[in-house]
């Protein structure tokens, strides 16, 4: 296989990244310029807890897809989970599910140990990483109802945000 045929069956897919990735950086340096500033934490076990607090908009979302995803708002076939009679819908919201819980292992051990780590004046990134993930979440829900390319926006909001609390507990791990 050739690149250009290669490239050319990914092109979608590339765009949506390329979209997901400049609309990232975007809304980052928007909310960092915006964002109110938060009163400095002191106490790295406050920080956690503070963390802790703001993951309250995860469980949220969690419990919103969850709630999509109750049998009795489906087909009357679908009752039976057995039966492989969920409707599209059905499908797409267990799918959107079963990937929120896989990044949401990564984000929230993420948040609670950058919070451990940050300096106290450098509080108010933790509503914003988890503003941008849960919005990433949102997006990615979203675009996957209207076509599955159209996920990959939100899928790059929410992986960005993961690696940038990631990348920051790394750097305070090496000072």
């Amino acid at each position: 296989m050739s690149f250009s045929t290669w490239l050319a069956a990914r092109r979608p897919t590339l765009l949506a990244i390329a979209v997901g990735t400049a609309s990232y950086l975007v809304a980052l340096w928007i909310a960092w310029r915006a964002w109110p500033e938060v009163a400095p934490i002191s106490s790295a076990g406050e920080r956690v807890a503070y963390a802790a607090e703001l993951l309250a908009a995860v469980a949220v979302l969690v419990l919103l897809i969850v709630s999509r995803l109750f049998r009795t708002f489906d087909n009357e076939k679908a009752e039976d989970p057995f039966a492989g009679a969920e409707s599209h819908r059905w499908q797409v919201n267990q799918r959107v599910l079963q990937n929120t819980v896989e990044q949401g292992m990564i984000f929230v051990p993420a948040l609670l140990a950058l919070a451990a780590r940050l300096e106290p004046s450098q509080v108010r990134i933790l509503p914003i990483l988890t503003a941008l993930w849960c919005t990433g979440r949102i997006f990615f829900w979203i675009g996957y109802r209207i076509r599955p390319v159209l996920r990959g926006p939100g899928f790059e909001w929410t992986l960005y945000t993961s690696l940038l609390a990631l990348g920051w507990y790394g750097w305070t791990a090496l000072g």
